[in-house]
């Protein structure tokens, strides 16, 4: 979607948007992993949890003050992660749950031949 111009002339702001975050999101995670070897007892973990928990009781006060001694890679992470949640409606993102499994089973294949 990036390089091949006929693909990015039909992208709109949103679908390269989402891609950014996307890549920024997994970049961010893969640095977790390194910020994880400072704490190998899984303190941190805990609190995420408990962030998680406070947050799914709708009790969001409560969940901040969990999150906000953890490392800031961490914070940035969770905080990307609710925002790809928040953009998921509006944009191209939301076919992943409307996707064709129908497509997976079918008994026949379109074939089709390039016009010269």
């Amino acid at each position: 979607r990036m390089t091949d111009p006929r693909i990015r002339a039909t992208s709109s702001f949103s679908d390269i948007l989402v891609l950014w975050l996307l890549l920024i999101q997994l970049l961010l995670g893969l640095g977790t992993i390194y910020a994880s070897t400072s704490h190998m007892d899984g303190a941190v973990m805990r609190v995420l949890g408990l962030w998680a928990h406070h947050l799914t009781l709708m009790q969001p006060t409560a969940a901040a003050s969990f999150i906000e001694n953890t490392p800031l890679i961490y914070r940035l992470h969770v905080f990307l992660g609710v925002t790809l949640i928040l953009i998921f409606p509006f944009a191209r993102l939301v076919h992943i749950i409307s996707a064709p499994i129908w497509y997976l089973g079918r008994r026949y294949q379109i074939v089709r031949q390039k016009s010269s």
